[in-house]
């Protein structure tokens, strides 16, 4: 069986670039694009690279006459503090969403210009590169509410959380653009419980290295995607793990480009991160004695970050243990039950995902969606 990075390194490099790309257009198409408007190259360097790391490339105007022909129609302005004065002499419409940036700690003057000229914000480069790459963000993506995160982990090992987590993702994408998110680097890559090693896209170690605000636009359209699901796995290549803060970028990313993003956690490692994104959490519980002490040892973690987990019941053959007496012993809920299915693992091995051959495990993602009570709108 290929390898996800064998089969897709090239594809990968290709889509990770469209994430960082540097550039600027003389002749934009009328949305989109932000607005630059400076005659300083430096300052334009900068402004250049934050565009790209949102997967955008600005309008550049040099001067008044250049900026007012996309004053109105560019979602979002920066205006540069070396054209200030003359942008505010310039009697351009008022409009919502500019922003003036420099290199030199602005003074009196320059205030009072910029308010002059309508700007919300007067920012200094580079200290404020944080904050104008969210006013930027902000202005070329929208505001929506971001989708919710569901995280799904198992009390124990070998459960089949991993399995849950994709099935949930699955049976959300039929209604909306969903984000399945592998945050478990020694799970063996969640594209293969879909059978989707061999789609083209990248892999976390092309992602490892992600720092600050993600296009959320660009994650959308270079994820690995089967009809309305996108996929970030791991591949099956040496282990490198993802840089601190790596998963934060990621996932607040996924969350303003899907309406669902749910995320396959391991029991120890980067769930930590992930679970501050987390609007709901899932676990995946054996019932039996060690899989019951197991949830007992996890469950009161979880609690004390005020999320309530759902307990999902992974019934094995021939196991007499009652899901309800599970339930109660652990002083929550089983909004599922998932029994032993011997076609899930034929049709894993055989590429076809899991939900080809189980209905039971269908609707069993369906009964914990349907409890989770997800608003999404994307």
């Amino acid at each position: 069986m290929p390898s996800g990075s064998e089969h897709s390194s090239r594809s990968a490099r290709d889509a990770v670039a469209s994430l960082r790309r540097v550039g600027a257009s003389p002749e934009p198409p009328t949305g989109g694009r932000p607005l630059v408007v400076t005659a300083d190259d430096d300052l334009l360097d900068d402004l250049v690279r934050l565009c790209a790391a949102l997967d955008r490339e600005p309008t550049v105007a040099h001067d008044v006459g250049a900026a007012r022909r996309w004053w109105v129609r560019a979602p979002v302005v920066v205006a540069g503090t070396d054209l200030l004065e003359a942008l505010a002499d310039a009697a351009l419409p008022r409009r919502p969403g500019v922003v003036a940036a420099g290199r030199l700690q602005a003074g009196e003057r320059t205030w009072s210009t910029a308010l002059a000229l309508g700007a919300e914000r007067v920012l200094r480069l580079p200290e404020d590169t944080d904050d104008l790459s969210d006013l930027l963000a902000t202005g070329i993506e929208g505001t929506g509410e971001p989708g919710p995160v569901v995280a799904v982990l198992g009390a124990s090992g070998g459960v089949g959380s991993s399995t849950m987590a994709t099935a949930l993702a699955a049976v959300a994408a039929r209604d909306e653009p969903v984000a399945l998110v592998d945050a478990d680097p020694l799970g063996g890559g969640i594209d293969l419980l879909l059978g989707e090693e061999d789609r083209p896209g990248p892999r976390w170690p092309d992602l490892a290295d992600t720092q600050g605000r993600l296009s959320a636009t660009a994650l959308r359209d270079v994820l690995p995607r089967a009809s309305r699901l996108g996929v970030l796995s791991w591949d099956r290549g040496p282990l490198r793990q993802p840089a601190p803060g790596a998963l934060d970028s990621v996932l607040d990313a996924a969350r303003r480009s899907h309406g669902l993003v749910v995320v396959d956690l391991p029991r120890t490692g980067p769930g930590d991160e992930a679970l501050e994104h987390a609007t709901a959490v899932v676990v995946v519980v054996r019932a039996d004695v060690r899989g019951v002490a197991a949830a007992t040892r996890l469950l009161p973690g979880l609690l004390e970050r005020a999320c309530e987990p759902r307990l999902v019941v992974r019934r094995p053959a021939g196991t007499a243990t009652d899901p309800r007496l599970v339930a109660e012993t652990l002083g929550l809920a089983a909004v599922a039950v998932v029994r032993d299915d011997p076609g899930l693992r034929r049709a894993v091995d055989e590429g076809i995902g899991p939900l080809a051959r189980s209905p039971r495990l269908r609707r069993a993602a369906r009964d914990v969606l349907d409890s989770l009570d997800l608003r999404v709108s994307r």
